[in-house]
């Protein structure tokens, strides 16, 4: 994940980040991402701590954790559907439609 992050903050693709940058100077991001994360994550935090305060000033009862973009489901709550469950379901769907015409 780390890669595609760096290649979006460059502006370039993953074939050019492998092309162009060094082993060395790879290394040297990766390091930096630990201090300060490249990705949009600390920026969401940002946002929803400014958001909750908002709230609060208002008399809402919310956190920022409340206020959080969920990405991904949460380990260990099932997804309403699996992606291969998803992908069957439009095959289904197409076939269908096919057999309609």
């Amino acid at each position: 994940m780390f890669m595609l992050t760096l290649a979006l903050r460059l502006g370039m693709t993953l074939q050019d980040l492998r092309e162009r940058m060094s082993a060395e100077e790879m290394f040297l991001w990766r390091a930096y991402n630990e201090e300060s994360p490249l990705s949009d994550a600390r920026g969401d935090i940002q946002a929803s701590i400014i958001a909750a305060s908002t709230l609060q000033a208002q008399g809402a009862k919310v956190t920022p954790m409340d206020l959080l973009p969920k990405w991904k489901p949460e380990i260990g709550c099932p997804a309403e559907e699996t992606p291969e469950e998803g992908e069957e379901l439009f095959k289904a769907f197409l076939m269908a439609s096919a057999e309609g015409e």
